[in-house]
């Protein structure tokens, strides 16, 4: 005899089934900047800079943080060598989970699924979190007014669900806007630097690129969270079926996002420790901890700049929150699709072509992880957004690797001559780095 909430889930199926169908995703809705735009806003380089920058600085190797964004950035264009190469092999929403049931078999690719989603789940949890404080924080501190950070959490949850079921074409407008905002802040911040440092730009230290610098205690903790900057890159290919001519696109797409992103933060990273002074920016870190990147600001910037970040850095979360929305969503679509989960999941609306039952089961799961934390009177930041992003950016890079070891059986196995096979190569290369 079955369970009532065994009843229950076959009662929901047989009443999904009557009143829903699949139809599809909506074809040739994103170009490469498009997909970019959902890349790189779920890494959110300027919450990376804000949040990472002290970290890598106090528990990573110091001063050799650039150099070790810039070995990131080259293992995971090696990465992406293989990964975007499957794109021709297989194009739908199932990413990872796809190309790993390609390489190894299904029993590990549901695996895979499996992870990816309760990583992308725990890391939007935790960015509900995050987004809840620091929202509370601007508001309240501006208008004087004392609404919870839950408040705003779930409030925003709704508002991506919106998004989210009009199609991914409007996320990618606000995507664009609010990506185009944090950039622009993180150059005037470099700018800063560079005119107004106490320390003249013509006696800035190359030292933090050094093999000196990288190669000190903290090294492994620092590559770490180089990479964690990275996570949603491999997103790309969840939009394939809504791309234009994807094995362009999202090739495109993947390789530019990598290479800006690991410019941007090695960049960024190298002012500021100039900015700070070679020999004293582990101390100030230490000192100003998560108010690090505030207190250079206020150093090189004007007051009224420094409040930009408080501003910017919850439109940031919010992109990126888009981003994480729309990646669940389809992965539980695909899942859906070929019916290894409730099938009611692959339903797509009429008209936008979303996946608007994935999308309201997956927000309401994200709101059940916030109210646990909110009867529990947890703090949001240091517990919801800590905890949360940290499990959820080990369980990405554990189904990263697991990518790219399917990428080397794939093309090992493949019947492509040996000279050509450089994303074998890169998928060896890649999964034996991480490990």
């Amino acid at each position: 005899m079955s369970s009532p909430t065994e009843q229950f889930v076959k009662k929901a199926a047989a009443v999904g089934a009557q009143g829903g169908a699949n139809h599809g995703l909506k074809k040739d809705q994103l170009g490469a900047i498009a997909i970019m735009f959902y890349i790189i806003a779920a890494a959110s380089p300027l919450t990376c800079i804000i949040a990472i920058t002290p970290v890598m600085f106090s528990l990573g190797n110091g001063i050799g943080a650039p150099a070790t964004f810039l070995i990131a950035t080259a293992v995971l264009l090696l990465f992406a060598v293989g990964y975007v190469a499957m794109t021709r092999h297989v194009r739908n929403a199932g990413a990872l989970y796809s190309y790993v049931t390609l390489g190894l078999g299904r029993p590990i690719g549901l695996g895979t699924a499996a992870i990816t989603i309760f990583a992308y789940t725990t890391i939007q949890a935790g960015l509900y979190g995050g987004f809840g404080y620091y929202a509370a924080e601007l508001i309240n501190h501006s208008f004087g007014t004392a609404i919870p950070w839950w408040a705003f959490a779930i409030g925003s949850s709704i508002l991506c669900l919106w998004l989210g079921l009009r199609g991914v074409h409007s996320g990618a407008l606000v995507l664009g806007i609010s990506l185009t905002l944090e950039v622009v802040l993180l150059l005037v911040l470099d700018s800063g630097i560079i005119f107004n440092s106490p320390v003249g730009a013509s006696h800035f230290s190359l030292e933090p690129f050094s093999a000196k610098a990288l190669m000190t205690p903290g090294l492994g903790v620092g590559l770490m969270f180089a990479c964690a900057a990275f996570i949603g890159f491999e997103g790309s290919a969840i939009y394939s079926e809504e791309a234009r001519t994807p094995s362009k696109t999202i090739p495109r797409a993947t390789y530019a996002s990598v290479i800006f992103m690991g410019v941007l933060y090695a960049l960024t990273m190298w002012l500021i420790i100039n900015a700070i002074g070679v020999d004293r920016a582990v101390a100030v870190s230490n000192r100003e901890n998560g108010n690090l990147i505030f207190w250079v600001s206020n150093l090189v910037l004007n007051p009224w700049v420094t409040n930009l970040f408080n501003v910017f850095i919850v439109s940031a979360m919010f992109a990126a929150l888009v981003t994480f929305h729309n990646n669940i969503a389809r992965y539980m679509y695909i899942l859906g699709r070929q019916n290894l989960v409730w099938s009611a999941l692959s339903f797509t609306r009429s008209k936008s072509q979303t996946p608007y039952v994935a999308s309201i089961v997956q927000t309401i799961s994200a709101v059940a992880i916030i109210l646990v934390f909110v009867i529990y009177k947890l703090d949001p930041y240091n517990t919801l957004f800590a905890w949360m992003t940290g499990i959820g950016s080990i369980a990405i890079i554990l189904a990263q690797t697991i990518a790219a070891i399917a990428i080397f059986s794939f093309f090992r196995k493949s019947e492509v001559p040996s000279v050509f096979r450089l994303p074998e190569a890169s998928g060896y290369a890649a999964a034996s780095f991480v490990c």
